[in-house]
């Protein structure tokens, strides 16, 4: 690490600040955010609610911890410290989605709102349909066509964690004379008649997403310490905590993919590299948690077998690999199986019938109903993207690509960019999502902050990277302050 900011550190800040300011004239303008007549980020037409001061404070304090991180020598830090300070860091960033979540009104009534309303997510208010739950289960996929916009694409997971922490506050919150009275009034608005339980679960639903939504950022660590220096992958989880998207849309059920994706990935990777089949058999079981939540996650399979096919090109021992793989793949089949098979002896759930239903829906939804074009969204996605993952990550990972395309000790890193480039592409030319992609693309953000940490260590002082973490902040800022992230009515 350099002391000061070297020319070369100037080169990555400089074109980092230019382009925030810029995005900022843009908002000024009033330009729009999307494609009108498709999808907008809506920009707010009322005054922006004066309490933006927690969020500063709690931009300041993950930026303040990430300063403190990154000037430790991170590779002679034992590892119950290291533990302790990366549970400090999934707690800043906790602590900045809570502020963010609380911006537009109370510190728990918008952040519940969110999950409560139809228009938001339509999980939470689904779950009001369950009377007998196997019998809900077992016939989802006859229920489907008639479901919300949300729900009809997707697998059941979702609506049944709300059925369970609804009867979770219902037995916990008493059904009168609690401050979650004067919230289940206000909740009516959304037409569901909720109890004070039921907004306490919605309440307690969105906090809970945010703070598993950050832990993801340990997925991340894990994955990035088996593929380049200790000290880079400490860069590229500060980075990752960083993602406006992560911190944007604390209530999302998209942060729950994240950590899932993360969280397979990682322990893919240790299952391949040492060829341990455990490790793959948890692998399967995360995937198929993710895979009963979203069916987004088919992108993730997608991810791990392109993967597979780009390490194994890249190694001269081929025929080996092959080898080797095979059981994986069959430890990782096992978990999905069980995971499968217990659903369906619990609950009667039928996965094939319900993904038929659903992706049909989905391209449905996509191609008709929504109206929205193909090219334009080719095109505009990945601005959408970029835009959310953050402007100042997205220059320094193309400052940092020619240096880590050189260096011999990141190949690994590289197959694993590859295999990420190639599933984005793949995404955005298959028209499967147009619009909205800063939100629903969370899962595969983060390997920019991973392609930016090998060469800023190499390259820059520690302060250039809390001076990405400190843009990246002003940016999620700048964004909450002028745009809709949640439409609740």
């Amino acid at each position: 690490m350099r002391p000061g900011l070297d020319k070369s550190a100037r080169a990555l800040l400089v074109p980092a600040v230019l382009a925030l300011a810029a995005f900022a004239f843009y908002l000024t303008l009033g330009l729009p955010v999307g494609i009108r007549g498709q999808w907008e980020w809506r920009y707010y037409n009322i005054p922006v609610p004066n309490n933006l001061l927690p969020a500063f404070l709690a931009v300041l304090a993950l930026s303040l911890l990430t300063w403190f991180l990154v000037r430790l020598p991170w590779k002679e830090v034992p590892r119950p410290r290291r533990a302790l300070w990366l549970t400090f860091l999934v707690l800043a960033v906790f602590g900045l989605q809570a502020a963010l979540l609380s911006f537009a009104g109370g510190p728990w009534m918008d952040a519940g709102g969110i999950i409560i309303s139809p228009v938001a997510t339509t999980y939470f208010s689904t779950s009001y349909d369950i009377r007998d739950v196997r019998g809900w289960t077992a016939a989802y996929q006859d229920r489907m066509p008639a479901l919300g916009h949300h729900v009809r694409t997707h697998p059941p997971g979702l609506v049944l964690l709300f059925y369970g922490l609804r009867q979770l506050a219902a037995h916990v919150v008493p059904a009168h004379g609690t401050q979650f009275d004067a919230i289940a009034e206000v909740y009516r608005c959304f037409g569901l008649g909720p109890t004070p339980g039921d907004a306490a679960a919605a309440i307690f639903s969105a906090f809970l997403i945010a703070l598993l939504g950050a832990v993801g950022i340990l997925g991340v660590y894990a994955l990035s310490i088996r593929l380049m220096s200790d000290q880079a992958a400490l860069y590229a989880t500060v980075l990752a905590g960083a993602l406006p998207s992560l911190l944007l849309f604390g209530a999302s059920p998209d942060l729950l993919i994240f950590t899932l994706t993360a969280t397979t990935l990682a322990l893919s990777y240790v299952a391949w590299r040492e060829g341990r089949p455990l490790p793959a058999f948890f692998a399967g079981l995360v995937f198929a948690v993710a895979s009963f939540l979203s069916f987004g996650v088919i992108a993730l399979a997608v991810w791990l077998a392109l993967l597979v096919v780009v390490g194994t090109l890249r190694r001269p021992d081929r025929p080996a690999t092959v080898r080797v793989f095979l059981p994986l793949l069959l430890s990782g089949l096992a978990g999905v199986a069980l995971v499968y098979l217990v659903l369906h002896l619990a609950l009667g759930y039928h996965p094939l019938a319900v993904a038929r239903e659903g992706l049909f829906a989905h391209r449905a939804a996509t191609a008709n109903e929504l109206a929205r074009a193909y090219w334009t969204w080719v095109l505009v996605d990945p601005i959408d993207f970029l835009l959310f993952a953050g402007l100042p990550l997205t220059v320094a990972a193309a400052w940092a690509l020619p240096a880590i395309s050189r260096q011999p000790d990141l190949r690994c890193l590289r197959t694993f960019l590859i295999a990420s480039v190639l599933i984005f592409v793949i995404l955005d030319l298959s028209g499967t999502v147009r619009g909205e992609v800063g939100r629903i693309w969370l899962f595969l953000m983060w390997p920019l902050a991973m392609a930016a940490a090998p060469a800023l260590e190499a390259r820059t002082p520690a302060s250039a990277v809390a001076a990405l973490v400190v843009l990246q902040g002003l940016q999620v800022i700048l964004m909450k302050a002028c745009l809709f992230q949640y439409m609740v009515l």
